[in-house]
């Protein structure tokens, strides 16, 4: 004899939602425009993606069918049409954060190259050629950025823009005959 069990739903399985999330503000015909100028132009992948999900919704798409259509999931589709209600086109933008790096006025970046251009032998380094980290510390001795910190990258980048490079060692050959001038 078998008994009947009754059958428990599985307590991590929700059903899936196939009602459209409504856009409470409809795209204004400008924001329309952008919104398709931004599918079909835009350069950052992440905008794209929100645009689509607001052009679909306001086309009356459920968000498992936006999901389908787009490979979000349901979760990141009512957070972008949430965003889009409460703020519009510039509330879907993501976020970028603010350079980290300080920006380097002229001056200090040509002074920057124009150390590049010394031996660092002359200058009373105990070395023959430039690394970007040696580089680095004889900026800061000589506080040459009025404080601001300075990356290798930064000051790679700033060498390149003056066309000073180093991709080969370059050494000073030197006598060790005090009677020896050059």
């Amino acid at each position: 004899m078998r008994r009947a069990v009754a059958s428990l739903p599985y307590p991590f399985l929700r059903a899936i939602s196939t009602h459209h999330v409504p856009l409470r503000k409809s795209p204004t015909s400008d924001e329309g425009s952008r919104i398709q100028h931004e599918i079909r132009h835009g350069k950052n992948p992440i905008f794209m993606k929100r645009c689509q999900v607001v052009l679909c919704s306001a086309q009356g798409m459920t968000v498992q069918e936006i999901a389908n259509f787009t490979l979000l999931s349901d979760y990141h589709i009512r957070d972008v049409i949430r965003m889009f209600n409460a703020g519009g086109l510039r509330s879907i933008r993501p976020r970028t954060t603010g350079s980290s790096n300080p920006k380097f006025n002229d001056e200090e970046r040509a002074s920057i190259a124009e150390l590049a251009m010394i031996p660092p032998r002359v200058l009373g380094y105990p070395f023959n050629s430039w690394s970007l980290s040696k580089l680095d510390e004889a900026v800061g001795d000589r506080k040459i950025v009025n404080g601001k910190e300075i990356s290798d990258e930064s000051i790679r980048l700033i060498l390149e823009e003056f066309g000073v490079s180093y991709q080969r060692t370059k050494t000073w050959k030197e006598s060790n005959d005090q009677a020896f001038e050059i």
